[in-house]
This record gives structure tokens, C-alpha cells and sequence, in this order.
């Protein structure tokens, strides 16, 4: 069982690693992202996001499964009970397997409706949409029939940065083969195959890594059928999550491509892939959390649980309020660097950009405080509520807005979930202090000290720094930075949240 302070450095080696993972996983994608845009065109990379939003959709026959099985698994970790875990990898195995074949047959069934996704007359540079779909869709199969399941056993054991470390590889040589495809290549498809490739190598090098880490952890053993139930229980609810976070994303791409056309789906995949980027810096965060999290619900009280999630809370929040005021600042200037002042689109849309940052980003610690406590199934109505709404927002104001009417359909529904719904199931069945009115304050403050250090940056910049080069980008993150420290100081240092956050600055630093 890990104490306090092994928590902490766990949390803290998981944190280091998905922090070098998440500059890896950014500025190597960028940079094929950019040759493929001068390379080939914006087009292909409309084309590319639209597979991937179908696949997303299609990934839900995976019902969410992985994520149940590693919160089954913190327990038995946590206690030493070996053959448990490996009853679970048991059962876990056999569902991969049929998961991967399910979504081969149900991606073979769509294959022939392909053309109706694409307003455009005909698919860029003469590609055949059937074979890049193949592709795309041989490397979603592949990542469950060859050792997925290994994948949750580092993470039950606090030990993310393990697959950190294997990602980072596998990031960097998926990045010099695309590279390579795109520059020396005159034909597409060669970019796309590298995907699956690195998926085969991925998978059996986690293989080879856990079997060494782990050797006595193998699949052997049956799950009871008292267990099986459990399990099942909690998988509807991730599969109820699952299906929000594909409306969030994947619906998308789908709807811009439907009504406006590749060239629009690949301007907005542009901005929401900045957007993404800088989502995943927090995502990674509390992703590297999750562990420790509920390895603490699983042998600390609940009081305990729920100050530290408080300070984590504050901390995160003032991280997020200076994201987002940094994107207010940094993004048009930004874009228009990379992608030419052609492939931009309006201030509006930076805006909802900033706005669909925060309300994902506000949510981000009570989620991991739900993983932990393995609240999935209390969060269905929630969820099912969250799912509808967006996809019927989405066909709704994508026809009358387009892009805009996209980003206003996500912010409208994930605020509800994030602010109101998803925290009152916390409290209601894992919390129950009585202190939901308290957090909701806490996010009232920390919404509107981030929208004055959004406005109070922006202002400044358009006024002090004209939007033009590099210097320019810099410049304004260095001002962005201090505005937003200054504030933050102003309103909270006399504040018991503030003290606390010190101290686990320090805590964090000198945890051996």
C-alpha cells in the first residue's frame, strides 16, 4: 500500500513524464501537421480528422471496459492480491478481443455510406476513400487483437510514466516516418500506413515491459460472476461517458464536414488542435493523478480526500485561468504565423475556443475524484443528458452558424455537466460533507478571476503589442504571465487555499 509521500512521487514522476510526453506528442504532430498542410493541403487534413471522428464513434464498442478494469485493479494492487489482477487481465483479454472484432464488421458496414460524410464533390488529389479508411480503420482493430489489455497494469500500480516513456519513443519515430512519407513520397497513402505500424510496435513493447515489471502478473484465473456484475455495472457508466466525450469531438468534425466542406473541417481542426494541445498539458495533469487518487479513496477517509482535492482544485484552476487568457492573447497572432491569414477564421471563434478551454478544463479535478471513486454508473443521466443535447446543438446551430454553431453547442452543453450536474453526483454519493455550495462558489471565483485576467490581458496586448512575428508571441506570454500572477496574488495570498498550495509545492519537490 502506498503512504502519503509515495503517492506524491508517484503523482510526481507520472506528472514529469506526461509532461515530457505532452511537448512530444505537441511539437512533433505540429510539425508533420505543418509539412502535410504545405505538402499536400488543408484538404488531407480535413480528410484525416473526418476518419478519425468516425472511428472515435466506432471506438465506442469498447464500452469503456479498460477504464473500468484499471479502477477494479487499484484495490487488489494496493493489497498485493496478485491472482485477482490477473483474473481481471483474464476477463479483459477476452472482451479486447471481441471488441476488435466488432468493430471491424461495424466498420466494414459503414465503408460503403463514406461519401455522405464529404460535401465536397470528390476527395482530394483523386484518393480512394475506401482504401484510406481501411487504414485508418485496420490500426483502431489492431490496437485491441495485439496486447491492448497490458496496457492498465502499470497504471494499477501508480506507474503511468512507464507508458509515458514507451509513447515519447513511439512519438518520435511516428513523426520522422511521416515526415519522410510526406517529403519524399508523392502519394499519400504511405502517411497513413505509418499509424498501425507504430501501433504494432507500441503494443508489443508494453507487452515485453510489463511481463519484465510485473512477472508474476499474467492471464490465468477466472473472474467470479459477483465481480463480472460489478464490472459490468461500472462499464455502462464509462460507456454513458464515452458517449459524451465522442459528442464533445468527435460529432464535430462530422457536422462541419457534412454542412461546410473539408476545408473547413480542416481550418477548424486546426484551431482545435492548438486548443487540444494545450487541453492535454491539463488533461495529462490529472490523467497522471488518477492513480494516486484512487489509490487515496480506496485507504483514506473521505475528509482527507476532499481537502486535497480542494487545494488541487485551486492550484489547477489558477493554471487554467492563465491558459486560457494566454489563448486570448496568443492565438490569432499564432495562427496566423503557422497557416497564413487564409486559413483563419474570426475573432468570435477565438473566443468560443477560449470558453470550450475552461468549461472542459473546470471539470478536470472532480473527474479524476469520480475515477477514483469509480462513479461512472451515478453519472449516466448526467451524461446520456450531455451526449443528446450536443448532437442535437450541433445539426441545429452548425447549419445556421457553422463553425460557431459548434463550439456554442459544446459550450452550452458541457457547462450544465461540468459545473452543475457531474459535481453534485460527487457530493451526493462519495463526498456527502454537505459542502457543494461551497465548491460552487469556489468555481464562481475562480471564473471570474480568470475572465479579468482573460480581458485585462487581452486589452492590454491589442493596445501595448502589435500582433506581428514571433517576438510578438513572446512578448505577450511574458505579459499574460505576469498579469495573471499579479492577480491571482491580489485576490488569494491571504487565503488558507493559497498556504495549503505552498506547502504542496514543497511537498511535491522534496517527496523522496
Amino acid at each position: 500500500m502506498a503512504d502519503g509521500s509515495g503517492r506524491i512521487l508517484n503523482v510526481r514522476r507520472n506528472i514529469l513524464y506526461d509532461l515530457l510526453q505532452f511537448v512530444v506528442s505537441l511539437v512533433l504532430p505540429f510539425a508533420v501537421r505543418t509539412v502535410l498542410i504545405y505538402r499536400f493541403g488543408v484538404e488531407y487534413l480535413g480528410l484525416s480528422s473526418l476518419f478519425a471522428s468516425i472511428l472515435g464513434v466506432l471506438s465506442l464498442m469498447e464500452l469503456g471496459f479498460g477504464t473500468a478494469v484499471t479502477f477494479s485493479l487499484y484495490k487488489p494492487a494496493a493489497d498485493g492480491d496478485i491472482d485477482l489482477m490477473c483474473a481481471y487481465l483474464t476477463h479483459y483479454r477476452r472482451i479486447y478481443r471481441i471488441v476488435g472484432l466488432a468493430i471491424l464488421v461495424a466498420g466494414l458496414v459503414v465503408m460503403p455510406f463514406l461519401e455522405s460524410f464529404v460535401r465536397d464533390a470528390s476527395p482530394p488529389g483523386g484518393l480512394d476513400l475506401r482504401v484510406c479508411y481501411l487504414i485508418y480503420l485496420a490500426d483502431a482493430v489492431v490496437s485491441y487483437w495485439l496486447y491492448g489489455y497490458m496496457a492498465v497494469v502499470p497504471t494499477a500500480f501508480q506507474r503511468k510514466d512507464v507508458l509515458s516513456r514507451i509513447d515519447i519513443v513511439m512519438a518520435l519515430l511516428a513523426c520522422v516516418a511521416r515526415v519522410f512519407a510526406l517529403v519524399l513520397g508523392s502519394s499519400f497513402y504511405p502517411y497513413l500506413l505509418v499509424a498501425p505500424a507504430i501501433t504494432v510496435v507500441r503494443n508489443l513493447v508494453i507487452a515485453r515491459e510489463v511481463r519484465r515489471r510485473y512477472s508474476g502478473i499474467e492471464c490465468r484465473g477466472d473472474l467470479g460472476l459477483e465481480k463480472r456484475r460489478d464490472l459490468r455495472r461500472r462499464v455502462y457508466g464509462v460507456l454513458v461517458k464515452r458517449l459524451s466525450d465522442v459528442s464533445r469531438n468527435g460529432i464535430d468534425s462530422l457536422c462541419i464536414s457534412a454542412f461546410v466542406g473539408l476545408s473547413m473541417t480542416g481550418r477548424y481542426s486546426n484551431y482545435y488542435y492548438v486548443m487540444s494541445g494545450v487541453l492535454t498539458l491539463g488533461i495529462m495533469v490529472c490523467r497522471s493523478m488518477v492513480p494516486s487518487v484512487g489509490n487515496s479513496v480506496a485507504t483514506e477517509s473521505v475528509e482527507k480526500n476532499y481537502a486535497d482535492m480542494r487545494v488541487f482544485d485551486f492550484v489547477f484552476m489558477a493554471f487554467v485561468g492563465w491558459a486560457t487568457a494566454c489563448m486570448a492573447c496568443l492565438y490569432q497572432p499564432f495562427m496566423r504565423l503557422w497557416v497564413g491569414e487564409g486559413g483563419t477564421l474570426g475573432l468570435p471563434i477565438v473566443a468560443g475556443f477560449c470558453a470550450y478551454y475552461y468549461i472542459l478544463e473546470a471539470g478536470a479535478i472532480q473527474w479524476a475524484y469520480h475515477q477514483g471513486a469509480g462513479l461512472w454508473w451515478e453519472c449516466r443521466f448526467a451524461m446520456v443528458g450531455e451526449a443528446v443535447a450536443n448532437v442535437t446543438l450541433n445539426v441545429l446551430l452548425c447549419g445556421l452558424w457553422g463553425v460557431g454553431g459548434v463550439i456554442a453547442a459544446t459550450v452550452l452543453s458541457v457547462s450544465v455537466t461540468n459545473f452543475v450536474l457531474f459535481p453534485r453526483v460527487l457530493f451526493v454519493n462519495y463526498f456527502r460533507n454537505g459542502k457543494l455550495r461551497e465548491y460552487w462558489a469556489d468555481h464562481g471565483a475562480y471564473t471570474v478571476v480568470a475572465a479579468v485576467c482573460a480581458l485585462t490581458s487581452w486589452a492590454v496586448c491589442e493596445g501595448l503589442l502589435p500582433a506581428v512575428g514571433f517576438a510578438c508571441l513572446f512578448a505577450r506570454l511574458a505579459l499574460c504571465t505576469a498579469l495573471c500572477v499579479g492577480v491571482n496574488w491580489l485576490v488569494w495570498h491571504r487565503s488558507e487555499r493559497f498556504a495549503a498550495a505552498i506547502a504542496l509545492a514543497k511537498r511535491v519537490v522534496t517527496a523522496r
